[in-house]
């Protein structure tokens, strides 16, 4: 049973730990043979030592009824997450390229969130119709620890996300620790929220950083921040298509009148395939 296929793939700098965890596959074999839980196994395929350094892990199941495929994500941490865009557009390619249907270039996900449909466009290029995008408290204020209070926009592009937006995007290096507290503000327990900051280069074109949950630091990209990040601009600036630059690199947010549900447009890429042996489990 072991070692185990593990297919690292990057969603603009995003990185996630796939496995097959379909019927046919043996996987769950494996888990039973281990003896560990999905968020155990987690922590250990995205450890930065012992694993494979992602920020993510995610078993693709046999689909219910209605879908392609169900998927179970985790955090690096272990903890869980209902959506994340980066990983649908990666999860789309890998099953179209290595398990699903190459005729069918659009897959249905069940996630934590709903469905998530995916397209694939060719070029490593996938467009995802994410979640319903609803702005939750505009503007939500929050007191920091030392009584400043700070403004933010609550949202949920299928996380909840803390919208800010900053003069310039290198004011982003030193709000990080601002993001660690308010990431688990009071006013947000049980769950918090991921933090994301925004700064416009020009209309339609903004530079955006998140603060993940269950990653606890900056990621190289976000999709739901991306959408998050668009979903505050457009609102200020009445535009429909939004591209935003993160760290990681570029994708393209979509919204359509009289539709909640954005379009989010990106690269996914594969990085490698892993034989991990999982010796560190005993």
């Amino acid at each position: 049973m072991l070692p185990v296929k593990i297919t690292k793939m990057s969603g603009a700098g995003n990185t996630f730990a796939f496995v097959d965890g379909r019927g046919a596959s043996g996987w769950k074999d494996v888990e039973k043979h281990l003896g560990k839980s999905r968020t155990e196994i987690a922590k250990l395929v995205c450890d930065r030592v012992l694993g494979i350094a992602t920020d993510g892990f995610i078993v693709i199941e046999d689909p219910s009824e209605g879908f392609d495929f169900n998927w179970d994500f985790y955090n690096s941490d272990g903890s869980t997450a209902e959506m994340c865009g980066n990983a649908a557009r990666c999860a789309a390619r890998y099953c179209y390229e290595h398990i699903g249907n190459k005729e069918h270039a659009n897959i249905r996900f069940k996630t934590g969130a709903g469905l998530v449909t995916a397209q694939i466009l060719g070029n490593g290029k996938i467009r995802v119709k994410m979640p319903e995008a609803r702005v939750l408290k505009n503007p939500i204020e929050l007191e920091t620890r030392s009584s400043v209070k700070e403004k933010f926009i609550l949202v949920n592009t299928g996380v909840p996300h803390l919208v800010q937006k900053i003069h310039a995007f290198v004011d982003s290096v030193n709000l990080k620790d601002l993001a660690r507290e308010m990431r688990a503000h009071e006013s947000l327990k049980p769950a918090g929220a991921n933090v994301t900051f925004y700064a416009e280069d020009e209309a339609g074109k903004v530079r955006a950083v998140t603060f993940e949950r269950g990653v606890e630091d900056y990621t190289l990209a976000c999709g739901t921040g991306a959408v998050a990040a668009a979903l505050a601009s457009s609102l200020e600036n009445h535009l429909k298509v939004i591209e935003v630059q993160m760290p990681g690199g570029v994708m393209e947010v979509n919204f359509f009148d009289g539709d909640p549900k954005p379009l989010l447009v990106g690269d996914a890429v594969f990085v490698g395939d892993f034989q991990y042996n999982l010796e560190v489990v005993r």
